[in-house]
C-alpha cells in the first residue's frame, strides 16, 4: 500500500523552479522534490553513521584516503 501523501506549501527561488521544471516537466515537480527531500535525509544519516565510525575507530588514515582518491579518480 503506498505512503499518504502530504501537501506542502514552500517557498523556492524562481530560478531553481525554472530549472526542475524544465528538466521534468509540468508534472514532475512533486516526484522531484520527493526524491531529493530522501536524498537529504540519506545523506545525513550516512554523514551520522561516519561521525560514529570515526569516534569509535579514529578516523581514516590521510594516506588511506590518498589511494582511495587516486583510485577513484580512475573510474
Amino acid at each position: 500500500m503506498a505512503d499518504p501523501v502530504e501537501k506542502l506549501s514552500i517557498s523556492v527561488p524562481a530560478s531553481l523552479v525554472r530549472s526542475v521544471r524544465k528538466r521534468v516537466g509540468p508534472r514532475g515537480m512533486s516526484g522531484f522534490v520527493t526524491h531529493a527531500m530522501a536524498l537529504a535525509l540519506e545523506q545525513e544519516e550516512l554523514g551520522t553513521y561516519l561521525e560514529a565510525l570515526d569516534a569509535e575507530l579514529g578516523p581514516v588514515p590521510p594516506a588511506t584516503l590518498r589511494a582511495v582518491k587516486r583510485a577513484w579518480a580512475k573510474r
